[in-house]
């Protein structure tokens, strides 16, 4: 969030990246070195190719959940009484 308000501001700070890129790296090593050693162990092979067969057939692109908008995504506060779309008093 962050990031997307120095963005928005069109001042991105060094700082603010490179703290990302730490965490990523963190997440990633988890990944690695935890959790997908975890699944390997734990799922039988026919379901782990099950799950390497979805993922070869994964077309890549920008994640979005299926009800969230791709584009004209917005972190401004939801309308409130007086909005246009937030009702008002009578």
């Amino acid at each position: 969030m962050q990031l997307g308000d120095e963005i928005e501001g069109e001042r991105v700070r060094g700082d603010t990246l490179r703290e990302l890129g730490e965490q990523l790296e963190v997440h990633i090593r988890l990944e690695e070195r935890e959790v997908f050693p975890f699944i390997e162990e734990t799922l039988p092979e026919d379901a782990l190719h099950e799950v390497t067969s979805r993922l070869a057939a994964f077309e890549p692109g920008p994640p979005h959940e299926p009800w969230v908008p791709a584009e004209g995504l917005s972190f401004a506060p939801w309308p409130g009484p007086g909005d246009s779309e937030g009702g008002g008093s009578d």
